[in-house]
């Protein structure tokens, strides 16, 4: 009898520990929000939980450097565009210079000193724009007749050679300023199409950063909804195992006391 009261008594010990294990990992869970406190909670979710955290933190680098890229195509743009309004000033000049008839030397020397000017402002925007149109924009200016053939003799020149041109072949002039713009607005298009690009992947990476995070969360959270249950019900059974041992106990010393008096 009392070997079969030992075993039930040490059977009900072990259910009322183990109520109370259930119940304090429980209380932690809802405590750290954290279903993975430890590598014995879920070795495998552990393992996935990592893995989804390291694609994080790769996804906010490549999501931080696109963002860089954007910003450093939007500046490229507006500098490209700033470009593109210089031009536009001086194709103006350039046309005004070639319909130099009727104005005075002083006119023509204004005109000359904005053309100056407008050179040395798009010099400044195109090579902060990463463009070189001063130099790389020619075309061929007539300076003379070979006396001989009568053939034109011509001269390649730049951009950067525009007011001279201007005085000599007005045609040619404006040819370069023309050839200017159109190398720019290559150059804007490209931009723009690279920054279409840009935008592109930081959606497909903010698409991914929620995916991934929701994996992890599912992984790794407290499910409240269940662990609450979890805790109550845990609750219960805790309760019920220590009436039972008290029970349990009680008829023991009854069943004890009554041998005791039949013996007697």
């Amino acid at each position: 009898m009392s070997s079969i009261n030992s075993s039930i008594s040490l059977l009900l010990t072990n259910n009322a520990n183990a109520n109370k294990r259930a119940m304090g990992a429980s209380f932690e869970r809802l405590s750290t929000g954290s279903a993975i406190n430890r590598g014995s909670d879920s070795p495998a979710g552990l393992i996935a939980s990592e893995n989804f955290s390291s694609r994080l933190s790769t996804i906010d680098a490549e999501m931080a450097s696109s963002e860089r890229n954007q910003a450093n195509l939007n500046i490229q743009d507006a500098r490209l565009g700033s470009t593109l309004s210089n031009l536009s000033d001086l194709g103006g000049l350039v046309i005004q210079g070639a319909n130099a008839g009727g104005m005075t030397g002083a006119e023509m020397g204004a005109i000359q000193t904005q053309i100056g000017g407008a050179l040395t402002g798009i010099a400044r925007s195109a090579s902060a724009a990463g463009i070189d149109i001063m130099s790389s924009v020619t075309t061929e200016m007539v300076v003379g007749t070979d006396e001989a053939t009568g053939d034109p003799i011509t001269e390649t020149v730049s951009l950067s050679d525009l007011s001279r041109v201007l005085e000599t072949d007005p045609e040619a002039a404006q040819r370069l300023v023309d050839g200017a713009r159109d190398a720019v607005v290559t150059a804007q298009a490209e931009v723009g199409i690279e920054a279409r690009a840009a935008e592109s992947e930081q959606r497909v990476l903010e698409e991914e950063q929620i995916n991934v995070a929701r994996a992890r969360s599912q992984s790794r959270d407290t499910d409240y909804a269940k662990e609450t249950s979890n805790l109550i019900r845990t609750q219960i059974l805790e309760k019920a195992s220590v009436y039972t041992m008290l029970a349990e106990r009680q008829n023991a010393e009854t069943v004890l006391g009554l041998l005791g008096d039949i013996l007697a």
